[in-house]
């Protein structure tokens, strides 16, 4: 329901190449070539910058491969509803979100939604805050959690509840019975924390700072739940959110403490949708389930021993 010049740009955006696109779609290259040089006459600018590896967008290609995106959801949306109006077909739910909703909170979501609506299906992507942020806005996902400590005006914020972060430790940890901790207690414990694109490291790093301290973590990964089974009956101190480890805290015998510095507080959990686009009935009844899961979410008083 997009045009072929637009499929066939989208298609050379995806792979890099106007070989691959064309093979992809089962056409001629030159046929690929002509489609993409109209559009960039009629458009007078270049598309894409070519590379000695392949075609990467320009700038212009960027705007437009979101436009198209978009436009390529909102016709499938239109295609699906007709679709529904005819008792055939159903509705997939495009989600991204970043890893710490991955481990038990959204599939338990999408589990239980799925129960009461059977005709749904979900796409799920895990990515970090910037890629999840860009499948938003280029209409690759309908929706998006993320932890976020800035909101983003070009995205249309359908929920925000705080998540600060705390210290994940065993109940046997000698700092596991302190009301609250600071970043100097952090200082003689090995200490397991995410990479500089998670908004757990962000926050760290401007406490650490703030502080006036240098804390080189023990462990370190872009998966921040990687080091989490290591934590029972060690000195271990890992920083993450309640909802990374949901259902586990208990079970692993391990106690969440909060922090006294204020910038371990400055998080939320964001549900964003692309800035005008309107969302299909079930993804938006999709969003009102979170929102009550995330709004019954057990938390803890600032100051006081407990998970978020």
């Amino acid at each position: 329901m997009i045009s072929l010049g637009l499929r066939y740009f989208l298609e050379v955006a995806r792979s890099g190449s106007i070989a691959a696109a064309a093979a992809a779609q089962h056409v001629a290259a030159s046929a690929v070539s002509r489609q993409i040089a109209k559009l960039e006459d009629e458009l007078g600018v270049a598309l894409f910058e070519r590379q000695a590896r392949g075609m990467a967008l320009s700038e212009a290609g960027r705007q437009l491969a979101a436009y198209a995106n978009a436009a390529a959801l909102e016709a499938e949306r239109v295609a699906t509803g007709i679709r529904q109006r005819s008792a055939v077909g159903d509705v997939t739910i495009r989600v991204a979100c970043t890893e710490g909703f991955a481990h038990g909170f959204l599939p338990l979501c999408m589990a239980d939604f799925k129960r009461s609506r059977p005709e749904a299906r979900f796409h799920l992507r895990v990515e970090h805050p910037e890629e999840v942020n860009r499948r938003v806005l280029e209409g690759l996902s309908q929706l998006a959690l993320r932890y976020t400590v800035a909101q983003d005006d070009r995205l249309k914020t359908e929920l925000l509840s705080r998540a600060p972060v705390y210290a994940i430790m065993c109940r046997r940890h000698p700092l596991a019975t302190r009301r609250s901790i600071g970043m100097r207690d952090l200082t003689q414990v090995p200490l397991s924390l995410g990479d500089p694109g998670t908004t757990v490291r962000q926050l760290f790093d401007a406490a650490c700072a703030n502080a006036g301290l240098h804390i080189e973590p023990a462990y370190v990964s872009n998966h921040s739940a990687a080091f989490l089974p290591m934590l029972p009956g060690s000195q271990i101190v890992a920083l993450s959110g309640y909802l990374t480890l949901m259902g586990q805290m208990e079970s692993a015998g391990l106690v969440a403490v909060p922090f006294s510095n204020p910038e371990m507080r400055q998080r939320s959990i964001q549900v964003v949708t692309l800035q005008g686009h309107t969302l299909p009935p079930l993804a938006r009844e999709f969003v009102g389930l979170l929102a009550q899961r995330l709004n019954a979410a057990p938390r803890a008083p600032d100051g006081e021993r407990g998970a978020d």
